[in-house]
C-alpha cells in the first residue's frame, strides 16, 4: 500500500515528530502542501502519489540508508563510514570571524562555487526576525559568508532546494544541514516514487555535527528573550562547547548556560535521534575533535573526496590530519555515544508513558488509516 499525506500527518505531523525540513512540501508535484507554523499542511488537492511520505526522514530507521548510500556496513559503529578524518582552518580572517569554529563549511562552499563544482548552496540564514532560521539560496561566496554561523534551530532547507531549482534554475546544488536534514535529502533520491526534478539537482550533501536543536519559539523567544531578558537582536553568535551554550552579545560580556539546564528545550525529534555526526552526508563537519579555531572534516564518499580535493586547489583553507591533533576522533565517538544513550533513554521514557513512538519503532506497527482516499490516479512518477 502506498502511504500518502494522510499517513504522514498521522505518523509524523500530529505526534510532533516533524522536523520542519520542508521536504514533503518541496517535492509535492502538485504543490498541494504548504509550510504553516513550521509544519506541513494540506492546502490543495492531494493526488495520493506518496512522494511526501517517501521523502520524510522521520518514517524510517536512519540506519536503513547505510547500504543504499555506502554499499557496505558502517566502518565505525559510532560515527559511520568515512575515508578521511581531517582538521581544517579557513585561511581568510574575515571568514573565521564570521563563521563557526574553523570556518570549514564557509571556505569549502565558497571554493566550490568559485570553481563551478556547484552552482548553488542551500544554507540556513535568518529572516528579519532575529535568529529565526530560513533557507537561503547562496550563489556567490559573499552570500555564503552572510549566512555563516550555527543557528541552533532548523530552517526548511528543502524549500531552499526547491527555490534553487524552480526560481534560479540550478542543477548542481550543495545542501548543508543537520543529520536529519541530510537523511531527508537522501530520501529524496532513494525513495520510490520520487520527484526527480528536485532530487536530481542535489550535487553534494554537507552534514553538520549535531547534539540537537531548539524550537525557535520555546527557547529563543521564551527563554533567551523573556527569561534571560536578552534581546535576540543583541546576540552576535551562539556556540555550544564544553557542555555549555554560550551566547555572545554584540555589546557586553557573553552569557553561558549549562547544557544540562537547556537540554529539556531541545526539540523532541532531536531527543530521540542517535545520529551525531551526520553519517549519511558526503562530507560531515563540526568543531568536535579539533583544537579551538579549527573544524573537523569527515570525508565519507568518493564524491565528497572529489569535492574537497577540487576546493582545496584554491588554497582557501589549510588541512592537517585529525590523527595529529587532540582530542581527535575519540572525542567524536564519545559525543556520538552520549547522544545515542540519551536517545535510548528518551525512547524508553516515551514507552513507559505509553506515548506514540516514531512509526518505524512502533511494535506492533501503527494502525492502517481507513478513511477513504478520493483518487484513482495511483502512483505518480515525477
Amino acid at each position: 500500500m502506498v502511504k500518502v499525506w494522510q499517513h504522514l500527518a498521522k505518523d509524523v505531523v500530529n505526534p510532533d515528530y516533524c522536523i520542519g525540513c520542508g521536504s514533503c512540501v518541496a517535492t509535492c508535484p502538485v504543490q498541494a502542501l504548504e509550510r504553516v507554523n513550521e509544519k506541513p499542511a494540506l492546502k490543495g488537492v492531494c493526488i495520493n502519489c506518496g512522494i511526501c511520505y517517501g521523502t520524510c526522514p522521520e518514517v524510517v530507521d536512519p540506519n536503513s540508508l547505510q547500504i543504499p548510500v555506502f554499499g557496505a556496513p558502517p566502518q565505525d559503529e559510532l560515527i559511520g563510514t568515512y575515508r578521511h578524518a581531517l582538521s581544517v582552518e579557513a585561511n581568510d580572517s574575515s571568514t573565521k570571524i564570521r563563521a563557526q569554529d574553523g570556518g570549514a563549511v564557509t571556505a569549502l562552499l565558497s571554493s566550490l562555487l568559485e570553481i563551478g563544482f556547484i552552482d548553488a548552496a542551500i544554507v540556513t540564514g535568518t529572516a528579519e526576525t532575529p535568529w529565526y532560521p530560513v533557507a537561503k539560496v547562496a550563489i556567490t561566496p559573499q552570500e555564503v559568508l552572510e549566512c555563516a554561523g550555527t543557528k541552533y534551530s532548523r530552517g526548511p532547507i528543502s524549500l531552499g532546494l526547491r527555490e534553487a531549482v524552480n526560481m534560479y534554475y540550478r542543477k548542481k546544488v550543495a545542501v548543508v544541514g543537520t543529520p536529519c536534514q541530510i537523511v531527508a535529502s537522501r530520501r529524496m533520491g532513494l525513495s520510490t516514487p520520487k520527484n526527480e526534478h528536485i532530487s536530481d539537482a542535489i550535487k553534494l550533501r554537507i552534514g553538520l555535527f549535531c547534539s540537537g536543536v531548539f524550537k525557535y519559539g520555546d527557547f529563543f523567544k521564551n527563554i533567551v528573550e523573556k527569561s534571560l531578558q536578552i534581546p535576540l537582536a543583541s546576540v552576535n553568535k551562539f556556540d555550544l562547547k564544553n557542555e555549555k551554550l554560550i551566547i555572545y552579545l554584540k555589546h557586553g560580556p557573553s552569557r553561558e548556560l549549562p547544557l544540562a539546564e537547556v537540554r529539556k528545550y531541545i526539540d523532541l525529534p532531536c531527543r530521540i535521534c542517535s545520529n551525531f555526526s551526520a553519517e549519511m552526508a558526503d562530507i560531515s563537519i563540526g568543531y568536535l575533535g579539533s583544537p579551538a579555531g579549527r573544524s573537523t572534516v569527515l570525508i565519507r564518499t568518493e564524491l565528497g573526496e572529489e569535492a574537497f580535493a577540487e576546493a582545496g586547489k584554491l588554497g582557501k583553507f589549510s588541512v592537517i590530519d585529525l590523527a595529529s591533533v587532540r582530542p581527535g576522533l575519540e572525542a567524536i565517538r564519545q559525543e556520538a555515544l552520549k547522544k545515542r544513550t540519551l536517545a535510548a533513554q528518551t525512547i524508553e521514557t516515551l514507552r513507559r508513558e505509553k506515548k506514540m513512538l516514531p512509526v518505524w519503532m512502533e511494535q506492533p506497527p501503527s494502525e492502517t488509516i481507513t478513511e477513504p482516499i478520493e483518487s484513482d490516479k495511483g502512483i505518480c512518477h515525477v
